[in-house]
């Protein structure tokens, strides 16, 4: 069975996803979604 690649993210995309839950108009949930992430 292959292992599956690590996903690297940029720090640009780390920032921005962080602004988005610091701003508290969305849930961990929702943003998650959003961006493919877990």
């Amino acid at each position: 069975m292959p292992k599956r690649k690590r996903r690297n993210f940029t720090p640009e995309f780390k920032g921005k996803v962080v602004l988005e839950a610091l701003s508290g108009q969305s849930s961990q949930a929702e943003l998650c979604r959003r961006h493919n992430l877990s």
